[in-house]
C-alpha cells in the first residue's frame, strides 16, 4: 500500500518529506492541496492533520504529521539508504544540524519570507531586515562547513541536508521576489558570497527524483 502524503506547492516542510520518499524510493500517493482553496481546513484533512497543517501522511489507518516526526518514521520503516544512521558522533551532529535550522532558520520565515510574501514589507522593513541579518550569519555558518564537505555531515547525505535545504531555498526565494532587493543583502548574491552552499544545492537537485519534488508553482 502506498503511503499518502498530503503536501502544498511551496511549503519546505512538505518539500522535506517528498525528498525522503525519493531518496528512498518508497511508493506513495502525492496529494496535492491548495492553501488558497482553504483545503487544509477540510473536514477530510482534519481528521489526518487536526492542526491543519501539512505535511502530513496516511499509510492504513496510520497518520502522522510534522515534518522531522515523519522522517523519523520513514527512516524506522524504511531504513535504506539510511539518513539518521551513523556512529554515535555522527548522530548527534544530525541532530544538531536539524536543531540548528529548527531554531535559527525556521524562526526567521515569519519576519524575513512571510513579510515579503504578504506584501507587508514597506510596514515591517525593520523586522525584515534585521530577520535577513540573522539569515545572512547562519548561511555563513553553513557555507564555511560546506567549503569543507560534500555534504552537511561530512562526504553523505542524511536527513540534515533534507531539513535544511528547502528552508534555504524558500528564504532565497522571497529574497528574489520583486521589489524585495533593497533589503534583501547577500541573499541575491549567492554565487558570488556562499560559493560552496551554491554548490551543494547542485548536489541536492541531482538527486533522482527531486524534480517530481519541485514546487510547482515555482517552475
Amino acid at each position: 500500500m502506498a503511503i499518502e502524503v498530503y503536501w502544498g506547492s511551496g511549503s519546505p516542510f512538505a518539500w522535506r518529506v517528498l525528498l525522503a520518499l525519493e531518496i528512498k524510493k518508497i511508493p506513495y500517493l502525492a496529494k496535492r492541496l491548495s492553501f488558497s482553496e482553504q483545503d487544509l481546513k477540510s473536514a477530510e484533512f482534519l481528521a489526518i492533520n487536526p492542526r491543519g497543517k501539512v505535511p502530513a501522511i496516511k499509510e492504513g489507518e496510520f497518520c502522522l504529521h510534522e515534518s522531522v516526526a515523519i522522517l523519523c518514521y520513514l527512516e524506522a520503516s524504511h531504513p535504506e539508504p539510511a539518513l539518521f544512521a551513523g556512529s554515535p558522533s555522527e548522530q548527534g551532529r544530525i541532530w544538531c544540524a536539524i536543531m540548528e535550522c529548527l531554531n535559527y532558520l525556521e524562526s526567521q520565515m515569519t519576519d524575513f519570507a512571510g513579510t515579503i510574501f504578504s506584501g507587508q514589507l514597506a510596514a515591517k522593513r525593520a523586522e525584515a531586515i534585521r530577520s535577513r541579518e540573522l539569515i545572512e550569519t547562519e548561511l555563513a555558518c553553513i557555507n564555511a562547513t560546506l567549503a569543507k564537505s560534500l555534504f552537511l555531515i561530512d562526504d553523505r547525505l542524511t536527513a540534515a541536508d533534507i531539513v535544511v535545504y528547502p528552508v534555504i531555498q524558500l528564504l532565497l526565494r522571497a529574497a528574489n521576489k520583486p521589489a524585495s532587493e533593497t533589503i534583501a543583502g547577500s541573499l541575491v548574491a549567492v554565487e558570488q558570497v556562499y560559493p560552496a552552499l551554491l554548490a551543494w544545492f547542485r548536489r541536492i537537485e541531482a538527486i533522482p527524483g527531486y524534480q517530481r519534488t519541485y514546487p510547482p508553482h515555482w517552475r
